[in-house]
């Protein structure tokens, strides 16, 4: 007959899960931080991102080549610039920008009774919507950024459509 030694007591219906693995085990799967695409995910920017398939090159090999390009706007709203890993890689000429911006204006001769009033009812409605959107991203926090690039046989040239921050820019170029 064997005997066996417990430290803690017996249980009639065999050993205790704790006594046979002493180290609590983790839940099979990956969790929302050990995901690769948090480690190594794109970098977070305000300019869309345009990604080209083919290469775009005249006879000489000169051109924007495959790959992904942030598009970005110059401070005069005059060029949009091709940047990939940081650098300049081509510039494109505007032809046509809008910003869709509202200026806000705001009243100045609002008494303090007025002015806690309107602050009082726009905490409560920030409230319900965050308590609206708690499961996912809030609407207004979420950056609309788009860029899309096109060929227009009839002019023999390529557009390219970009769209951020409530602005509109058309550029175009020929290869």
């Amino acid at each position: 007959m064997l005997i066996a030694a417990y430290d803690a007591p017996m249980n009639p219906y065999g050993p205790a899960i704790d006594q046979l693995h002493p180290y609590k085990g983790t839940l099979s799967g990956e969790k929302e931080h050990q995901k690769p695409s948090y480690n190594y995910g794109p970098p977070s920017t305000k300019y869309p991102i345009l990604a080209l398939e083919n290469d775009i090159v005249d006879k000489n090999g000169m051109g924007l080549k495959k790959g992904f390009y942030e598009i970005r706007i110059d401070e005069n709203k005059q060029f949009l610039l091709f940047v990939q890993s940081g650098k300049l890689k081509a510039k494109i000429p505007v032809i046509f920008y809008k910003s869709l911006k509202k200026e806000k204006q705001m009243t100045q001769n609002l008494t303090d009774k007025k002015t806690l009033k309107k602050i009082k009812k726009e905490a409560k409605k920030a409230q319900r919507e965050a308590y609206k959107y708690r499961k996912g991203e809030l609407p207004k926090e979420v950056i609309f950024n788009d860029v899309k690039i096109n060929y227009d046989k009839k002019n023999a040239c390529w557009v390219v459509i970009w769209e951020a921050d409530e602005s509109r820019a058309i550029g175009c170029f020929r290869i």
